[in-house]
């Protein structure tokens, strides 16, 4: 005779689905997050309180009186809804090393030599991932970059190295009677540990790359290789208040613990589009300008007939030409926007 143990939410009671991977299970019922791993989760995973509603509604109607592109508006905004939920995000300390190879160009009279460089590093640091990868959310990946820039320090238990950034919470003392005095919901993981390590190398691959590749060389080679050395679960609080105006409806997020603003999709004000328009105009000017003289037989012959500077005759009026382009093309498309996106 073989007996299944049904695991059961601790608070109502109902039958939860569970997977050999994972942590804490989300009620589908009442939403109470359980412990599954209860070992993993004794020391490795957290919670954080959150602010009141009350507190988050009144950042943003501050940031509603003091921001210049509501004016004239602040009277036909209208809050729609105002939701608070925790976000699972994965917190790891990596420790890895790895090797660079990438083209350097050296000067040497009026030639211009090609140099492969070969640059050893090691990396240790914590990154942060969001738990969740069945839906996109771009407010939580942004709530993850903005963790993962924060913490510089990597040594000690990851619940020290989360205390530098936030105040963090041991997930046993969510007992069933405090999670009832929360305003927020519990979104529950997408992936368990394994998984969620192969996606921390993954980010902290990123970040060395960030890190130890000039922006400014041509890349050959870049090969890291690291391991997670501690990791925890965190969950985290996110506010979002929706809002309408002018028949558009848009959002502010908001770091639920700190109150700073993550995220904002905006309306795009009409004399924003004319400053867009003037610096799109601008751009184009620039990219005319500087690319006449190639159409200029006088230009080449004066440029091949250069003793010193020829090089630089040829390259710097394509090089403001091209960036005039990009000006043009960048500012042209946040123009033809009727939203924009604040960081």
């Amino acid at each position: 005779m073989v007996i299944i143990e049904v695991l059961r939410c601790e608070r109502c009671g109902a039958p939860l689905e569970t997977t050999p991977e994972d942590v804490i299970v989300v009620c589908p019922y009442c939403g109470y997050p359980n412990s599954y791993d209860r070992i993993f989760t004794e020391k490795n995973v957290f919670f954080v309180e959150s602010l009141p509603k009350k507190e988050i509604l009144r950042l943003f109607w501050e940031r509603v009186r003091r921001d210049r592109d509501y004016l004239g508006l602040r009277g036909k905004i209208e809050v729609a809804k105002v939701e608070g939920f925790y976000v699972p995000l994965w917190f790891g300390r990596v420790k890895g090393s790895g090797y660079v190879r990438y083209v350097d160009k050296i000067k040497e009279g009026n030639k211009t030599k090609r140099v492969v460089r070969y640059r050893n590093f090691e990396e240790k640091s914590v990154v942060c991932i969001p738990a969740r990868r069945s839906v996109y959310d771009v407010t939580v990946e942004e709530l993850a970059r903005k963790m993962g820039r924060r913490i510089y320090i990597a040594s000690g238990e990851m619940s020290h190295v989360l205390s530098r950034i936030m105040e963090p919470r041991p997930i046993s003392e969510l007992t069933p009677e405090k999670w009832e005095e929360l305003e927020l919901d519990f979104l529950n993981t997408d992936f368990g540990k394994e998984q969620a390590k192969a996606a921390l190398l993954d980010r902290s691959s990123d970040r060395a790359k960030e890190i130890h590749v000039p922006t400014d060389k041509e890349m050959k080679a870049f090969w890291f290789n690291g391991e997670v050395e501690d990791f925890a679960l965190v969950f985290y609080p996110l506010w979002k208040v929706y809002y309408d105006i002018e028949g558009g409806t848009y959002f502010v997020a908001y770091d639920g613990h700190e109150g700073k603003e993550v995220l904002a999709l905006e309306p795009v004000r009409v004399w924003r589009k004319v400053a867009y328009a003037l610096t799109a105009l601008f751009g184009v000017s620039i990219a005319a300008l500087f690319s006449t003289p190639y159409g200029n037989v006088e230009y080449w012959d004066f440029a091949l007939h250069a003793r010193q500077g020829a090089v630089f005759t040829l390259i710097i009026p394509g090089l403001l030409a091209y960036f005039g382009f990009e000006l043009a093309k960048g500012y042209g498309r946040k123009m033809a926007r009727d939203v924009r996106v604040e960081r």
